[in-house]
């Protein structure tokens, strides 16, 4: 996904995308889009639980989890898993640079120009990189007040 694209663009994409893959959109996964489309915090599973309930009370923690695998499966979404903390899932798909607090544990994405590695990689290795996820750990603005 773009990710100068605005939220409600986002939203109408990812719906259009599992109307025309033949998925039924319920409203616990149009809330659930709806929710991702508009976020920059890279929510857990029971964030948007926690949220989507506020909208959509009867929504269950199956029926996100069923959601958010989905939309991962369609490549819509990234799931970032973690050895320490909550997965976390973001809308931005393309190749970019997640800045990680290690004090409040926000995740918000680097906005410049992320550097490609792939073809020097591809080079002295061999390897043909298909996508790559890049994470810088350390203080927030917020945390380093």
């Amino acid at each position: 996904m773009n990710k100068y694209r605005k939220p409600r663009d986002i939203e109408q994409t990812l719906i259009s995308s599992l109307q025309d893959k033949g998925y039924k959109l319920t409203p616990q996964r149009r809330e659930i889009i709806r929710l991702l489309s508009h976020s920059k915090s890279h929510p857990g599973a029971m964030e948007i639980l926690r949220k989507v309930r506020k909208v959509v009370p009867r929504i269950s923690m199956s029926t996100v989890y069923y959601t958010l695998d989905m939309l991962k499966k369609e490549g819509l979404i990234r799931e970032l898993e973690y050895y320490d903390m909550d997965n976390r899932y973001e809308i931005n798909v393309s190749d970019h640079i997640n800045l990680v607090c290690t004090r409040c544990r926000k995740i918000t994405d680097f906005t410049g120009n992320v550097p490609s590695f792939s073809k020097a990689v591809e080079k002295e290795t061999g390897f043909k990189p298909a996508s790559m996820r890049f994470e810088y750990y350390g203080i927030c603005r917020n945390c380093a007040k």
